[in-house]
This record gives structure tokens, C-alpha cells and sequence, in this order.
């Protein structure tokens, strides 16, 4: 069995246990030693990190001593972001050519290269030991399985593997399908992997996963939701997985109602991560996002880059990932809005809550009938949609400042034409709340099929191609 495969299983049963076992003291405690051991090996053989680090005293770390940093930064550095200099963007680059588009993207047999979808045009590469790779992984099944996996189940595993499939892009440089095919090649004895195509038909899917009937199921939000309501609508899928897991894709609460109303013995868990940082937080049984900071560090900020308090919407956050040594992620912005929760939680677990606000490009802000800055947030479109009838699933897209188009699919057996006036008026309802009537354009659209993101396969349910405007002159809706 690989090195990789032990430790993967090794880290996924830890996970699986440790902050129902321990108490918060000793999740940071153990926090503490991560971050102290990932400055110390940044600071000696990454040149990128060495400069932000110089000045810190690493027997008594202050996180907020370090500057954050971007993705632009250290894209327009990328050799001196890599540790001991062991690989190139050339050759990183390389990967993303040639006719083994879909074999696992590995240098010198050491190191893995993902891609970002680039949602925001902007793509960035990064890349992550093999062994660091495998505790990632292994730290997010862990925590994603643990409301799942019995104590029976897991001793038949050997026996009986674990059926375990993926609906995401088929591209070697998604991190959904590097996961999958990770899993194919090292997840040894206890799993069985298997990867469908979210850009095939939903027909041919469902006849896939019909024959290979996976224990444990997951997908973009989108495309979970996508199989819900063909099954809902009379579209023959005749299993239930026992566990499903959704990531990379905001899980609306219309997505959320619609897949559970079509799987209801199916518990769905909901994962935030992103290509820098995998495990940064998973949902437990009562519905509640708990941030594995045993992994991760996860900083919110306000406008002026100003820890938020509890409670409190964060403009962006910074991200740090513990585990990353090859190509170390230390107070790494992203345009995520979230709220920490720090109050106890039913499941037991010692871990803070975090509500995901908004994904990176999907808060628009509008110019209002007054002229003044004003946030449409997801939530907002998300109420306004549940409200309006007869939408199967929706895209909101801001191209141009103050004009909306919203696309859609409607259900089965509704017209376009009345789905169509039903959104228009919830929407002019909401925009008149927002003191925006008047000065915002509105174009609804029915489609057949949504556009996904090159690469990533993912479907961005509300985009902003429009720069924000300056954090001073912000409003929330």
C-alpha cells in the first residue's frame, strides 16, 4: 500500500474524531503548532514567504504582523512562492498541454498541479506535495463521512468497499476530479471510485449512476440539484445515496430544498473550500458549518482589513493553510463574505461555525435611484427566486453596471412566458425595496442549458463582471 494511501486513511480517521474528542484548547494548541512549523520551513526555503517573514518573531507569532497577500502577487512571483525551487511555471504550465489532458498532473513525481477555475478571469496555479495532498484529502473525507459512517459499516469496508462516485468537470487540473482520481489510483482496498461528467446529459448520467449505485455521492450544488429535480419530475433514478456532499458551487436553500425533497433519506453535507485551501469547513448533521481550524486558518475582515467580530459579515477573508509546505498559503485574500459563529453547537463538536455569505465575484452592487451605492446580495436574489414561480434553476449576471440579466430554466410542465413574468415581478418588487426600480435595467431569460466555467465545470449562480466600488462608499442591502 502506498505511503500516501496510509496516510490518507491515517489523517481521515483523526479528523473523523479529534474535535469531538478534545477540547478547543487542544484544537489550538495544535493550531499553534501547525502555524509555528509552516513559518518556520516558509521562512527558510520559500523566498516569497521569507521577505513577508523576516521580521516575525516565531516563538511568539502574531498573525496580524504578517501583510496579506493575493492571488496577483503571487502569480507575478510564482517561481519564488515554491519551496526549495522545486518546480518551474514553465513547467507547471506544461501540464496543462500536450494529449494527457486527463491524467493526474504530476511533477517529478512529487508534486500535484491544480488550476483554478478562474471564475473572475483571473486563474491562478498551485501546487501541493503528494503526501501534503493526502492529508487534504484525508482531513476533508474524514469530517465530510463522520455523521455517515458506522462503526459496522467501516469494519465491512475491506470486504465491501465503499461505492463512492464524483459529478463535477472532467479536467485534470479540477480539484473535484483530481480528488476523484486520487481516490481511483490510491484509495486502496476500503473505496471504489467512480467519475461522471457534469457536462454530460442528465439522462446519461442518471443511467450511470442507476448501474453503479454510489454509498456516498458528490457533486456541484448545481448538478446535485440538476439530478433532484429530474428525479422529482418523473426522471428514473432509482437509488438514494446514503451521503451526499456538495462543494466548489453557494448551495442556495432552493437547491438545498430541492435535493433533499427528492433524496430524503439522504444526508447532504455541505463543504467550503477552495483550490488554496481544501478543508477550510464542513457541515455537520444540524445544518451548521464548523471551521476545521485545525487545519486552516480563517481570517474575516471588514472593509478597512480589520479583524470582524463574531457575528459580524466580513467584507473578505484571509485564508492560511496549515498543511501547503510546497507552496505555502499565509494570509491569502479572497473576496469570500462570511460570519463566524462563536456559540456552542448539538453535534458536539469544538470547532466554530462560519455562515457563508457570498463566493468570491457574486455580490453586485448597484447604483440606486439616488445615485448611491447599493449591495444586491445573495440572499436578497435568493428570497426573491424562492418567491417567483415555477424556477427550476436560475443565473444572475452583471455585466454591465446597473443591468441584470437573469436566466433561467423552468420547471417541467411551466411556460416561459409565465415563469418568466412571475420573476420580473418578484424581481421588481425586491429592486423597489432597494430603492433601485428606477434606475436598474432587468432581462429575464429562459434557457435550455447553463454555461459552465471552462475547466472548472462550475456553475457561478450570480456573477459580477462590474469592478466593486471603493469599500468606503459601500452599503448592504
Amino acid at each position: 500500500m502506498p505511503y500516501h494511501t496510509i496516510t490518507f486513511y491515517a489523517y481521515a480517521a483523526r479528523a473523523f474524531m479529534r474535535d469531538r474528542l478534545n477540547s478547543r484548547s487542544f484544537i489550538d494548541a495544535y493550531r499553534q503548532s501547525s502555524l509555528k512549523s509552516l513559518l518556520r520551513h516558509a521562512r527558510r526555503h520559500n523566498p516569497f514567504q521569507r521577505e513577508r517573514l523576516t521580521q516575525i518573531d516565531l516563538d511568539n507569532i502574531r498573525l496580524e504582523d504578517i501583510p496579506p497577500t493575493t492571488k496577483l502577487a503571487m502569480m507575478e512571483r510564482f517561481n519564488e512562492t515554491i519551496s526549495k525551487g522545486a518546480v518551474t511555471l514553465d513547467q507547471v504550465v506544461a501540464t496543462d498541454a500536450g494529449p494527457h489532458r486527463l491524467e493526474l498532473p504530476i511533477l517529478h513525481g512529487k508534486y500535484i498541479v491544480h488550476k483554478s477555475s478562474g471564475t473572475m478571469g483571473n486563474p491562478s496555479w498551485m501546487i501541493t506535495g503528494i503526501r501534503d495532498w493526502a492529508i487534504l484529502r484525508g482531513s476533508t473525507v474524514g469530517r465530510m463521512m463522520r455523521d455517515w459512517l458506522t462503526l459496522q459499516r467501516a469494519a465491512t469496508t475491506l470486504f465491501n468497499p465503499v461505492r463512492t462516485a464524483a459529478l463535477a468537470a472532467e479536467h485534470s487540473h479540477s480539484m473535484t476530479w483530481q480528488a476523484s482520481k486520487s481516490g481511483e489510483l490510491w484509495a486502496g482496498p476500503f473505496t471504489k471510485m467512480k467519475f461522471f461528467s457534469v457536462v454530460d446529459s442528465v439522462e446519461r448520467i442518471a443511467v450511470g449512476l442507476n448501474k453503479y449505485r454510489p454509498e456516498y455521492l458528490h457533486a456541484y450544488p448545481t448538478a446535485a440539484e440538476m439530478l433532484a429535480r429530474y428525479r422529482l419530475e418523473g426522471g428514473q433514478i432509482d437509488f438514494e445515496p446514503g451521503l451526499m456532499s456538495v462543494g466548489s458551487e453557494a448551495l442556495t436553500q432552493m437547491a438545498r430544498e430541492t435535493i433533499l425533497k427528492a433524496f430524503p433519506k439522504t444526508i447532504l453535507v455541505d463543504h467550503y473550500g477552495m483550490t488554496e485551501c481544501l478543508p477550510l469547513s464542513t457541515q455537520c448533521q444540524h445544518g451548521h458549518k464548523h471551521l476545521n481550524n485545525d487545519y486552516s486558518i480563517l481570517e474575516p475582515m471588514d472593509a478597512s482589513g480589520q479583524p470582524t467580530r463574531p457575528g459580524e459579515l466580513s467584507d473578505h477573508v484571509l485564508v492560511t493553510n496549515l498543511i501547503n509546505k510546497v507552496q505555502p498559503i499565509i494570509r491569502y485574500r479572497v473576496e469570500d463574505s462570511v460570519r463566524v459563529i462563536d456559540e456552542p453547537c448539538p453535534c458536539g463538536s469544538v470547532l466554530p461555525r462560519v455562515e457563508v455569505s457570498s463566493r468570491k465575484g457574486s455580490r453586485i452592487y448597484l447604483r440606486n435611484d439616488r445615485s448611491d451605492w447599493q449591495l444586491l446580495s445573495p440572499p436578497v436574489v435568493v428570497d426573491t427566486m424562492l418567491r417567483s414561480r415555477g424556477v427550476a434553476q436560475f443565473q444572475l449576471i452583471h455585466a454591465v453596471q446597473n443591468e441584470l440579466e437573469l436566466k433561467f430554466i423552468p420547471k417541467k410542465g411551466e411556460t416561459c412566458e409565465a415563469v418568466a413574468a412571475s420573476i420580473t415581478d418578484q424581481f421588481i418588487s425586491a429592486l423597489t425595496r432597494l430603492d433601485c426600480s428606477k434606475s436598474v435595467k432587468l432581462k429575464v431569460v429562459p434557457v435550455d442549458v447553463f454555461q459552465r466555467t471552462e475547466g472548472g465545470g462550475k456553475l457561478i449562480q450570480m456573477v459580477s463582471l462590474v469592478p466593486p466600488p471603493p469599500a468606503t462608499l459601500r452599503s448592504a442591502a
